[in-house]
């Protein structure tokens, strides 16, 4: 269909051609000589030029297009004659043409503008629309000829380079560091924002003025001529002082770098300082406040090191040197390992080296010779040092003698060690009495059952049996029994307290009693004690004696488990989403036992050489007495989480249920 609208079309602009041709005029220029030359029809020249080809009236109506036109917008030279033709310009571009044709018709002056015309397929693309006025030898216009240029690609060609020269723009001015462009003179071309703000000018202070005068301190004017002459062969980067408008000084660190042609000619520089003030401030104050270091070092009563970025020594203080009877010489570097015990040595290695890789403090203990030969023990700790920029600069570290502390220490572990002997015996001391208690307690009640039952057998193998006295004998036995039964609940009630002295309590009260009652335990272990307790948790009704013995015992647990080592308790508070309010007690020790994890409730399971596997399943029987849950679970890296639910309003339990 597309092509045969297009045949009508052709077919149609040839023979108005034809027709026009019948009534055109002959040209102003033509000689008689020209005319009976042979020569191509004007419809035939104008469809054989690559581009759009129009002619109007000299009112400006369209008259007629050559074929490319048409085959562009898919319009007949019917529906483009007269003012027909502006259906193929965009709706934003129509008004402003038409205005601008209107205004070369009525001043007879050649007219051109750029505008989108639409394509067959619906497409816009940008055209230049050019036209001249054709006058007869009287200078009056008989008719305007014009072309449609497609500048499409050019447009966007000049829209992508106005982009790139925006975006360098904004590179240039939004530049952190400031920016001056000079001429090869040395005069300023442009400068951006930063470089304004920098040295405290306004852009306009600065054009054509030479650099040197503006921003370099007399004193070091020859310097930067020097700079100048360097630059032609090459980038200069140093660091220097400028100075600002107000006469202040700035420390600079400046890169030069000369700007040069396709060819190779030097036609400008870029000069690009960056502000390094505050380093170079900090740096000062470190020098400053590594000489006072110095002065105090010396007079410390510990002996204090330093290491390089390389972990080597290269500093011990006067203390150190007059301990050990060695030199500064003799020291550094590695020096100082012959001052240790050689038990000691690798110890010495794998306490400080996986520090210093990760950039850690650390401690540890180890022996080290003094001058009059006597090896002492010492507690060494050390820390990264920074430089003022924040880049590591070392480890510096102390060492203190703790030889008399460790004798102590062994007297203590001996008194210790005596009291948990004594303890233990008044424990055996103890199940000893209540073993006796309960037997004598029991043998009479048993006893006596015995006795009934033996009479209830007589009493029933007689001929006749004696239903009644048998049955007689049967209660007795009954009550022979409850009696034991009574006596076996009076023990269980050493560690079951009934429900009946159950209260209101804060639980957070209860957690803050038991840390300060622990806290001397875990000192002792070089333990630390955290709490992150909710300050909004509701009061819950519990029995506050059984509560402390859970507490205990899940806090008891956790420093054990870390007795080896320094770590960290830390015992929270908080109310879950459900309403309940939720116990942690979470430490970095040895964790769970592998593969029995799942068996430490249970009663009589242990994994500690004295323990008697009792309190943890005590403590989940008042748990569970109490509405609540106890349960364990891992660490992500190290050690355990003992954790236990309460709700905040509790019924008492049946007592069963311990």
């Amino acid at each position: 269909m597309q092509q045969k609208r297009s045949s009508v079309r052709k077919t149609s602009a040839r023979a108005e051609d034809k027709e026009d041709k019948e009534h055109e005029p002959p040209h102003p220029t033509e000689s008689p000589d020209d005319r009976e030359r042979p020569e191509l029809p004007l419809r035939v020249v104008m469809d054989t030029i690559p581009g759009l080809v129009w002619s109007a009236l000299p009112d400006g109506a369209f008259e007629f297009c050559n074929q490319r036109w048409l085959d562009y917008t898919g319009m007949s030279l019917q529906e483009i004659k007269g003012s027909g033709w502006a259906a193929a310009i965009h709706p934003e571009d129509a008004n402003d043409l038409r205005e601008r044709w209107r205004t070369a018709l009525s001043e007879s002056t050649s007219f051109e503008a750029e505008a989108r015309m639409r394509r067959a397929d619906g497409c816009y693309r940008w055209f230049v629309i050019q036209a001249v006025p054709l006058r007869d030898s009287g200078g009056r216009i008989v008719r305007w000829q014009g072309t449609n240029t497609d500048v499409e690609r050019l447009k966007l060609a000049q829209e992508e380079l106005q982009k790139q020269t925006s975006r360098l723009e904004q590179l240039f001015e939004q530049a952190p560091e400031g920016v001056a462009i000079l001429n090869m003179e040395d005069r300023i071309v442009r400068v951006n924002k930063e470089f304004t703000r920098m040295f405290g000018y306004e852009a306009g202070e600065l054009l054509q003025r030479s650099i040197q005068e503006v921003i370099v301190p007399e004193s070091l004017l020859e310097e930067s001529r020097g700079f100048v002459h360097q630059v032609s062969n090459g980038r200069v980067e140093v660091e220097t002082v400028r100075m600002r408008k107000d006469g202040t000084h700035v420390h600079v660190s400046l890169l030069a770098v000369p700007v040069t042609t396709a060819s190779g000619e030097h036609v400008a520089n870029y000069a690009i300082y960056r502000d390094i003030t505050e380093r170079k401030q900090a740096e000062e104050r470190l020098r400053e406040s590594e000489a006072r270091f110095q002065a105090m070092a010396d007079t410390a009563p510990v002996l204090i090191w330093m290491t390089g970025t390389d972990g080597l020594c290269n500093y011990f203080n006067k203390p150190w040197l007059e301990f050990t009877g060695r030199t500064m010489e003799q020291e550094v570097g590695t020096g100082w390992i012959e001052g240790v015990h050689p038990d000691d040595v690798q110890g010495c290695f794998d306490g400080f080296l996986p520090a210093y890789h990760a950039r850690k403090s650390f401690s540890m203990e180890y022996r080290l010779k003094r001058a009059d030969g006597e090896y002492r023990w010492v507690i060494e700790s050390g820390i990264p040092r920074y430089t003022g920029v924040g880049e590591f600069a070392g480890y510096i570290g102390s060492n203190i003698d703790i030889t008399d502390l460790k004798h102590a220490e062994v007297e203590r572990q001996k008194l210790r060690q005596l009291e948990a002997d004594l303890a233990h015996i008044n424990r055996v001391s103890m199940m000893g009495e209540l073993a006796a208690s309960l037997a004598h307690e029991i043998k009479q009640p048993i006893a006596a059952a015995l006795v009934d039952a033996k009479s209830c057998v007589r009493w029933l193998q007689r001929d006749t049996p004696d239903v009644a006295e048998g049955c007689q004998a049967a209660l007795r036995i009954i009550n022979d029994a409850t009696r034991a039964t009574e006596v076996i609940d009076r023990v269980r009630s050493l560690y079951r307290r009934d429900t009946s002295a159950r209260e209101l309590l804060d639980v957070n009260g209860i957690i803050r009693e038991i840390v300060i009652l622990l806290r001397d335990k875990a000192d002792l272990n070089s333990i630390s004690i955290c709490t992150e307790i909710d300050s909004g948790l509701p009061l819950i009704t519990a029995d506050r004696i059984q509560l402390q013995q859970v507490l205990m015992n899940l806090m008891l647990n956790g420093i054990e488990a870390m007795k080896d080592g320094k770590g960290e308790l830390t015992v929270a508070s908080k109310q879950t989403a459900d309403g309940l309010v939720l116990i942690s007690v979470s430490d970095s020790g040895s964790g769970l036992p592998g593969g029995e994890a799942d068996r430490i409730f249970e009663a009589f399971f242990t994994t500690k050489a004295q323990g008697t596997g009792m309190g943890l399943s005590i403590s989940r029987r008042i748990i569970e007495s109490h509405g609540g849950s106890l349960w364990a679970c891992a660490n992500n890296e190290r050690g355990a989480t003992f954790q236990f639910t309460l709700p905040t309003s509790v019924a008492a339990a049946p007592p069963s249920a311990a």
